[in-house]
């Protein structure tokens, strides 16, 4: 009987895996497009060039693809809150008193208003925000104790009360800005309306800032 050859074994290959991109990421995309988008209107306005229009209806089509991401980022956050939402424990108007109570208790110092750029706010801008940095802080906080003993009860409250928290106002902010994305959507779409700065300024500031720290 002949000599088998034993044959190498099949090594599977690597799947090459494409990184789905941050939130940071598709907001700045986005806000690149839509800019530029802008700009191909103002240029429109002064000047009709050769394959203006069809140069316009690319770049719109373009824009409409960042905003539809954006959005499915956005939703996607909506739909975890509304997940991670504590039904079975807060009712109604008890989660609701969550966030002006922490708001009250996180009230930023006059002396932090002066200057929103202080490492202590996070930069925050308005209290919302700067409650939502204090409570993240505290969360770490309690994090890093959780080993020392005679604090269990104590600290499973407060880190309730927080997670409550910031999981009711991730879940406002992304409602409401998943609601302004769509308009501006139909407002692409349309083509009816030149894209403004205001437009733009819709894909800044604090709201974003909350969202990516969420």
């Amino acid at each position: 009987m002949a000599d088998q050859v034993p044959r190498p074994a099949h090594t599977p290959l690597p799947v090459a895996t494409i990184a789905k991109p941050s939130l940071k990421a598709t907001r700045i995309a986005t806000e690149s497009t839509l800019r530029e988008y802008m700009n191909m209107q103002r240029v429109r306005r002064l000047k009709m060039e050769p394959g203006m229009d069809e140069r316009l209806r690319i770049q719109a089509a373009t824009a409409l693809g960042d905003l539809r991401s954006l959005r499915e980022e956005v939703a996607d956050m909506v739909k975890a809150a509304e997940k991670h939402r504590w039904r079975r424990f807060l009712v109604g108007g008890v989660i609701a008193s969550f966030i002006p109570l922490v708001r009250i208790l996180f009230r930023r110092p006059r002396t932090e208003y002066r200057d929103s750029s202080t490492d202590m706010s996070g930069g925050a801008t308005n209290d919302t925000e700067y409650a939502f940095f204090k409570s993240k802080s505290l969360v770490a906080r309690i994090l890093r104790s959780m080993h020392r003993p005679g604090l269990a009860t104590l600290t499973f409250f407060v880190f309730a009360v927080m997670y409550v928290f910031q999981n009711e106002v991730t879940l406002r902010i992304a409602r409401t800005v998943g609601k302004k994305l769509k308009r501006l959507s139909s407002k692409v779409e349309r083509g009816e309306e030149d894209v403004n700065e205001e437009d733009l300024k819709m894909l800044q500031g604090w709201r974003w800032r909350i969202l990516m720290w969420s």
